[in-house]
């Protein structure tokens, strides 16, 4: 079974006008008295929903969303030879 995680939206916005949507533990949560609890969701397209419920403009932090939230590969790119090499 996943474990939720606590997310936060920001009430101040950015420059261009966005919140920010937070987890937890990032190092970029603002004070206490600048964020909103939105709930204890599963994933990060849940907690945007949640949070453009109340606000309509609505990022999620680069430094704790995004980056957990991007697949991981671990898988290494082998070159394919389409055509036979000659033997010299």
């Amino acid at each position: 079974m996943n474990k939720g995680i606590y997310f936060y939206v920001t009430i101040s916005t950015d420059p261009e006008g966005y919140h920010l949507l937070h987890r937890k533990e990032c190092k970029r949560l603002p004070v206490k008295e600048d964020m909103v609890f939105i709930g204890t969701l599963y994933n990060l397209n849940q907690a945007l929903s949640t949070a453009r419920i109340n606000f309509k403009k609505v990022k999620p932090c680069i430094k704790c969303c995004i980056r957990y939230s991007a697949p991981i590969i671990r898988e290494t790119v082998r070159p394919v030879l389409h055509f036979p090499q000659k033997m010299i």
